[in-house]
C-alpha cells in the first residue's frame, strides 16, 4: 500500500480535476465556491506530477527530450554516491573518534565474563579451542617437526646447566620417597618378565652350558655330572624352576619393604651420585653430558623424537576426544577457575579493558581506510540496476509520501490562491 500512495493521490488529483472541470463547465456546479475547488484538484494535480518526476528522475530514465540527460540520477551519478557513502560512513558514523567513544562506553572484560560464564557458550569455546589444537597436533608426527625438536634441543642443552638440576631433583625425590612408585613398577616389570616362558628358557640354557662347562674341566668332574644326571640327582628343570620361583620371592620381599637391602643399597648410591651432581663433581656431571650427548648426537635420535611426538598425538587426539577424559576435565575446571577469579578481581578486569580498548582503537587508527574500501567495493560489485533496486527497495516506499505531500500541499496552495483571488 505504502508504494502505492502516490500514484493514488495523483490519480486522485487527476480524476477530480476532470470530474469538477466538467461540472462546472456543464454548468451543474455554478457556484464561486466550486471554482476554488477545482483551483484545489488542479494544484494538487500539478504540485503530484511534478514530485512524481522527482521521484522517477531518482531511479529511472525519463525519456522527454533534452530533460531526459537530467533523469536516471543515481545510476549517472554513481560514482560521487558511492565516494558520498564512503565519505559519511568512514569520516562520519564510524570514524576513529566515534568508535573509540563508543568502546570507551564498553566493558569488554564483563561481556566476555558474561559470556564464558553460560555453560553452552564455554562448550562451544572449547570445541574452537579443540579443533585448533588438533590443527595443530596434526603436524606433530611431520619429519620436519622431529628435524626442528632435535635442533633446538641440541640448542637449548648447550646452554642449561641439566646435571645440577637433575641432582637436585633426584636427591630431593629420593629423600622423600617419591622414587619409591618406580621402584614398584620396575619390580612388577621384572616380575613378569620372569614368568615369561622365554625367561625360564633363556635360564635353563644357561643351566646346560654352565654344567656342561664345568663337566669339560676334569674326567671326574665330567662323570660327576653325567652319573648326577642320569639318576636324577641333578635336575636342571627343577633347578631352574626354584630359581625363578626363589627370584620370585626376592622380588615379592623388595617391593614390599621400601627398606630392603637391596632397595637401600641402590637408593644410598643413587643419592650419592645425586649429591655428587648438585654439588658439581667433574666425573658425575661428565657422565651426564657423555649420556646427553651421545642422545642427541645419536642417528637414530630424531626417529626416536619423531615416535614420541607420534605417540603424544595419539594421548592428545584421546584425550582430546570426549570432556569427560582427565586432560579436558582439568582444563575445564582450571578454566573455570580462572573466569571466577577473574570476575572477583577488578583490577585485572580493567587491565584487560585498557588492553582491548587500546588495540582496538591502534587497529581502527591502522586500518580505518579498509572500512572505506570494504563499503566502495561492495557498491562496485553491483551494476546499475541491481544498485537502483536496491535503493529503491529501502527508500521508495518513503519516498512516496513525498508524491503524496506534493498533491495536498499543492492543492492547498491552490486553494488559498483560489481564495485570495475570489476576494
Amino acid at each position: 500500500m505504502k508504494n502505492r500512495i502516490g500514484t493514488i493521490s495523483l490519480a486522485v488529483a487527476l480524476i477530480g480535476l476532470v470530474f469538477f472541470e466538467a461540472m462546472l463547465r456543464l454548468g451543474i456546479l455554478s457556484h464561486q465556491g466550486w471554482k476554488v475547488v477545482l483551483a484545489g484538484f488542479e494544484a494538487a494535480a500539478i504540485g503530484g506530477f511534478a514530485d512524481w518526476f522527482a521521484v522517477s528522475a531518482l531511479f529511472r530514465e525519463i525519456p522527454i527530450p533534452y530533460i531526459k540527460r537530467h533523469t536516471d540520477i543515481i545510476a549517472k551519478n554513481r560514482g560521487k554516491l558511492t565516494e558520498g557513502i564512503v565519505d559519511l560512513v568512514t569520516n562520519q558514523w564510524l570514524s576513529p573518534e566515534v568508535i573509540s567513544g563508543k568502546m570507551n562506553e564498553m566493558d569488554p572484560a564483563k561481556a566476555i565474563l558474561s559470556f564464558l560464564k553460560t555453560q553452552k557458550n564455554q562448550q562451544k569455546t572449547i570445541a574452537v579451542a579443540k579443533k585448533i589444537v588438533m590443527k595443530l597436533a596434526d603436524e606433530l608426527d611431520n619429519p620436519r617437526m622431529a628435524s626442528a625438536l632435535k635442533a633446538m634441543l641440541n640448542e637449548q642443552i648447550n646452554e642449561l646447566d641439566l646435571a645440577s638440576t637433575l641432582g637436585e631433583w633426584l636427591e630431593k625425590s629420593i629423600t622423600n620417597g617419591d622414587h619409591n612408585q618406580l621402584w614398584e613398577l620396575m619390580i612388577e616389570a621384572s616380575s613378569t618378565a620372569i614368568h615369561s616362558p622365554d625367561t625360564r628358557k633363556l635360564l635353563l640354557d644357561k643351566l646346560e652350558y654352565a654344567a656342561a662347562e664345568y663337566g669339560d674341566k676334569s674326567l671326574i668332574k665330567g662323570l660327576t655330572i653325567s652319573l648326577a644326571k642320569s639318576v636324577g640327582g641333578i635336575d636342571l628343570n627343577v633347578l631352574a624352576d626354584d630359581l625363578l620361583n626363589k627370584a620370585e620371592e626376592f622380588l615379592a620381599e623388595a617391593k614390599a619393604n621400601p627398606s630392603h637391602p637391596i632397595r637401600s643399597k641402590f637408593d644410598n648410591w643413587l643419592l650419592e651420585f645425586a649429591r655428587q651432581l648438585a654439588s658439581g663433581d667433574a666425573d658425575s656431571r661428565k657422565m651426564i653430558a657423555n649420556f646427553i650427548q651421545g642422545f642427541t648426537q645419536h642417528s637414530d635420535a630424531e626417529k626416536i623424537i619423531n615416535n614420541l611426538l607420534e605417540g603424544f598425538k595419539e594421548t592428545l587426539r584421546q584425550q582430546l576426544s570426549t570432556n569427560d577424559t582427565p586432560l579436558m576435565q582439568f582444563v575445564i575446571s582450571k578454566s573455570n577457575k580462572v573466569i571466577s577469579d577473574l570476575e572477583n578481581d577488578p583490577e585485572a578486569q580493567s587491565k584487560i579493558n585498557h588492553w582491548i580498548k587500546e588495540t582496538v582503537s591502534r587497529l581502527i587508527t591502522q586500518f580505518h581506510g579498509e572500512i572505506g574500501n570494504m563499503v566502495r567495493n561492495s557498491l562496485r560489485k553491483l551494476d546499475d540496476k541491481e544498485l537502483v533496486a536496491q535503493i529503491e527497495e529501502k527508500v521508495g516506499s518513503d519516498l512516496q509520501y513525498i508524491r503524496l505531500n506534493g498533491a495536498v500541499v499543492g492543492g492547498l496552495v491552490g486553494i488559498l490562491i483560489a481564495l485570495l483571488k475570489l476576494i
